[in-house]
């Protein structure tokens, strides 16, 4: 109920709103370092995770706040590799902890190497950040739930280019006589900087790459499977304990009695070894055996923190990867709060004041979670909010689902009723859109979360190498003379491993070189503290992080390059943080609650804007008493000028957010609204178009869009089609709603009212004051079916309505919505939604082109995501509309773009459709979903919010939605913050 009032969400944001003001940039060196790495952590698995984590908790769950939530900085990190589009977790963590990216498979070593050429290993050594750490003196240990030999881990010791080589019996007799070490062996001898100096800790899993063939397993003697695999008779944890004999302090254990016994005061190492491989999924974990990721961090920091010259922990999450591996999204999200926990418990260990803590993931999965759900449905519960809940098949579905992977179940062309099985059961499988053993990998960005010395350099969209090199800095073991690494370059690869070009990629020199650059912006960041005289906030519909990336590789990929190492606009805008899109009646939202939060600064309800949630969608009468105001009339309040741009209709819930209060987003013009509602006195969108924004007769100075249709008596013939009945005008209370903005604006010589590109193209901006240009019926075409000849592009909207508002010496604050890119979703379509991604990234490039960052607060983010996804692991180039290098379970090829449900689902003759690239890249083609939907459905996660200008840096952490007009409306020092104490 407290949610249903404004007061609520404005006490909100102002608390969050004041602790960034009180924020205070640490500018000092870093004691301690500690990484947390939630392996396949992507933004959705983070957001239903903290769903999850609440509804354990007795809460609704969305309202919930983790522990990296509370970071203060928020980055985004760049996952592809060398050599592929979708990366796998050996080079993403040759990335993250050596600062430098590599090929698919390999550790440690430079792009130089290639995946299982053991000849390619010698002179391309990449050093970690624990490597650096233990040569400064640092006591180092790494902790994760995976086995100790798992990629993760590895890439802090190890250098082999192959991470399957975890005993010398996985390698072939050609890598060993060449003289490769697997993984186990250079776990033990890789980390010695002198003869008494090593991994002081090392807790996990992987006992059996560590003992002779056939040596019994501790735990499982009588399971030969689990025996011990070395073929060269070495026990290493024999070898790793006779070199600390002169260390009575060194301790092995391999169970958590023993584990419990260690007393981390008198410990200097501490060797833990709790299963055979992998430890067991925390769900399956025999709590009397085997210790939880936080007992084990627990004990490492105890151990590490006794060195006065500080300390550096790899901290894995390692298994919520493998529980989306399963599909099994409940073994998946159950780590992850886990995980969680152990951030938040080292929290409690450590102090922010000599502790770097940064929390990211090496990848993401193509784990979607969408279906309309209400607020607090069980997250592994069944999608949709209203009857029938059903899919297109009539049969349930979960709002959790894959976009590929062992959940894929199809049966004589139908998928399976879920209605008696048990979907919380943490061995479900939830069902996917393609069949595959395993699921796959997914290639959008991941968030980087940072609290502690030098956080603030975690800023913006960076290259994942990068967190290795801010984190050396900040702990001033990684000197800037010294940053490139002394390696030679030998055995050049073949352009069959590493593309033609990329081949500068494969040198470590060029990712040192590219993060000393970005290191070098971050430490010349100055935070902008005026006034911001400009306002302008760019509204991308459905621009959730996987679309994001995937746009990014489109744009580079229209330029003939490989795409994934292109730079967006918005990438370049130094401030970012993250947005929690839930409405207060709803998990995933949709555009008009959403509107009401990003534009008036309140949740409100499903379907309703700018309204707070004691107004019920459809119900006119609830409207009366609850309006709520948006940072447009707030700014057009202060004098200053305001404009509208969207490619959908203007009276879309996104741009009506701005100046409409009404308890049903559809009522676009009187036609769409029920008598009773009429009669109630409730008017529709396009009438409050030009009603609602008056204040002494100045109205909206720039309305551009589609939507000629609500605004003209019913039968009026459309001007651009006289011959299709279905775009004549559909007002019943014959008004000609443009003909009366015209009438009004009389008085004003500079007010001109068009409908196509050649009346748009004269308008003379030097002598226009108003514009109203409306240039469909309904919504603006796809940028791939625009006729350039009649239809201007978001790109040319953009310009002409800053060149007209900008006249103003008070400022102005423009709305600028790439709304298409969510019809494009909806319909499956991904490539009419990444064009029209493309296209909006343009449209900002232009606005910066025109505006000064010394005055304009521009602010970029989407209202809500999709169940969209894009995976396989694709090699690096590959059109972003392309097809996965291998075939699924059914012998047939699958894009590496699919959706969690949409209309893409298909069957023929019983079973999925064959796919080739012709038909993958036609415009018109629906990549394929899990269920059937006539339209695919938003997905839950978080968004990003990108922001340059004054007082940009106040977005930063991860926020609820409603934040972002109080921040604007704080930098313009406009109404709720008109008492401001800065200067313009």
């Amino acid at each position: 109920d407290a949610e249903k009032k404004p007061q609520f969400w404005y006490d909100k944001a102002k608390l969050s709103l004041e602790t960034a003001l009180n924020l205070k940039s640490l500018n000092y060196q870093a004691k301690n370092l500690i990484l947390f790495l939630g392996d396949g952590m992507g933004v959705s698995t983070v957001t239903a995770a903290r769903i999850y984590k609440g509804q354990r908790n007795g809460k609704l769950g969305e309202e919930e706040i983790m522990a990296m939530d509370t970071f203060p900085y928020v980055a985004l990190s760049k996952t592809y590799c060398v050599d592929r589009q979708v990366p796998d977790s050996a080079a993403t963590g040759t990335a993250y902890l050596c600062g430098v990216k590599t090929n698919y498979r390999v550790l440690g070593l430079s792009g130089s190497a290639v995946s299982s050429q053991c000849n390619t290993t010698y002179g391309h050594e990449v050093y970690s950040v624990l490597h650096r750490a233990k040569q400064a003196g640092k006591s180092v240990g790494i902790v994760t739930t995976t086995r100790v030999q798992h990629a993760s881990p590895a890439a802090a010791y190890a250098h082999i280019v192959n991470r399957n080589w975890y005993a010398d019996s996985s390698m072939p007799k050609d890598a060993i006589q060449d003289g490769c070490k697997d993984i186990a062996y250079q776990l033990v001898h890789n980390t010695d900087f002198d003869s008494t100096l090593t991994l002081q800790v090392i807790l996990g899993g992987g006992r059996m790459y560590m003992t002779p063939m056939g040596t019994p397993d501790p735990e499982y003697p009588w399971d030969q499977k689990q025996n011990g695999i070395r073929n060269d008779g070495v026990n290493l944890i024999q070898t790793w304990l006779d070199a600390r004999k002169v260390n009575k302090n060194a301790h092995y254990v391999w169970n958590k009695t023993d584990f419990d016994a260690v007393d981390v005061k008198s410990t200097f190492y501490l060797m833990g070894l709790f299963e055979p491989k992998d430890m067991k999924y925390e769900l399956n974990r025999n709590i009397t055996l085997d210790p939880s990721i936080v007992e084990m961090m627990e004990k490492a920091i105890g151990i590490l923190s006794k060195n006065p010259k500080g300390f550096f922990l790899f901290v894995e999450g390692g298994r919520i990867d493998h529980g989306h591996h399963d599909s099994k999204a409940k073994m998946a999200l159950t780590e992850t709060v886990l995980f969680e926990q152990a951030i938040q418990r080292a929290g409690e260990l450590t102090s922010d004041i000599d502790t770097l803590s940064v929390v990211t993931a090496d990848h993401s999965h193509v784990f979607s979670f969408g279906g309309k759900t209400y607020r607090g449905n069980n997250i592994f519960g069944e999608a949709g909010s209203v009857a029938p809940k059903n899919a297109d098949d009539n049969l349930p579905y979960t709002s959790i689902l894959y976009g590929n992977g062992p959940g894929f179940n199809i049966q004589n062309g139908t998928r399976p009723n879920i209605t008696m099985t048990d979907i919380e059961n943490k061995d479900y499988t939830q069902q996917a859109a393609v069949p595959l053993d395993s699921e796959t990998h997914a290639g959008e960005d991941v968030a980087i979360y940072a609290k502690g010395p030098m956080a603030y350099l975690f800023h913006g969209v960076q290259e994942q190498t990068y967190i290795a090199h801010a984190m050396a800095y900040a702990a001033c073991i990684e000197r800037e003379k010294r940053m490139l690494h002394h390696i030679r370059e030998k055995s050049p690869v073949s352009p069959i491993t590493v593309p033609r070009n990329a081949v500068q990629e494969i040198k470590p020199s060029f990712w040192n070189l590219k993060a000393k650059s970005s290191l070098e912006e971050a430490l010349k960041l100055k935070q902008r503290h005026h006034r911001a005289k400009n306002l302008i906030l760019f509204l991308g519909d459905g621009m959730g992080v996987p679309t994001v990336t995937a746009a990014r590789i489109l744009k580079g990929q229209l330029l003939s390059h490989f795409g994934e190492e292109t730079v967006l606009t918005m990438d370049t805008f130094p401030y970012l943080a993250l947005s929690k899109t839930y409405n207060v009646d709803h998990q995933v939202p949709d555009s008009a609650g959403t509107a009401t939060a990003y534009l008036c600064g309140v949740k409100g309800n499903y379907g309703t804007i700018g309204l707070n949630a004691a107004a019920i969608r459809s119900n006119c009468t609830s409207s009366i008493g609850n309006h709520v105001t948006s940072i447009l009339k707030r700014a057009k309040d202060t004098g200053k000028s305001v404009g509208i741009v969207t490619t959908t209709r203007v009276q879309h819930a996104s741009p009506a957010g701005n100046y409409a209060h009404v308890a049903e987003r559809n009522w676009y013009s009187d036609a769409s609204m029920p008598t009773d509602a009429l009669k109630d006195g409730c008017k529709d969108i396009a009438y409050q178009l030009l009603h609602n924004t008056d204040i002494n007769t100045r109205k909206l100075q720039v309305i551009l869009g589609g939507g000629r249709k609500y605004m003209t008596p019913e039968g009026t013939k459309d001007p651009e089609y006289p011959e299709h009945p279905k775009e004549n005008g559909t007002r019943k209370d014959g008004i000609d709603l443009i003909q009366n903005w015209l009438n009004s604006k009389k008085v004003f010589k500079g007010a001109k009212y068009v409908w196509n590109k050649e009346q748009f193209d004269a308008v003379d901006v030097s002598t226009t004051n108003y514009l109203m240009g409306l240039f469909e019926p309904a919504d603006m075409k796809y940028e791939l079916n625009r006729n350039n000849s009649m239809d201007p592009s978001i790109v040319d909207m953009t310009e002409k309505a800053i060149r007209i508002l900008s006249e103003n010496p008070k400022g102005f604050y423009l709305f600028v919505e790439g709304g298409r890119i969510d019809h494009g979703h909806h319909s499956s379509k991904a490539k009419k939604a990444l064009i029209e991604a493309v296209m909006f990234d343009h449209a900002i490039q232009r606005a910066g082109e025109l505006t000064s960052e010394e005055e304009t607060l521009t602010v970029v983010t989407a209202d809500h995501s999709h169940t969209f996804t894009f995976g396989g692991y694709t090699e690096r180039g590959n059109s972003i509309f392309g097809l996965a290098p291998a075939k699924a379970n059914d012998r047939k090829h699958y894009t590496s773009i699919l959706y969690g449900n949409g209309p893409g689902f298909a069957m023929q003759n019983g079973t999925r459709p064959a796919v080739n690239e012709t038909i993958s890249d036609d415009n018109e083609y629906k990549q394929q979903a899990a269920v059937p939907l006539d339209s695919e459905t938003h997905g839950g996660e978080d968004v990003v919010i990108f922001s340059k200008g004054p007082m940009a840096h106040l977005f930063h952490g991860v926020q609820e939605q409603n934040y972002i007009p109080h921040v604007m409306a704080y930098a313009a020092c406009i109404e709720p913050y008109s008492d401001c104490s800065f200067e313009a």
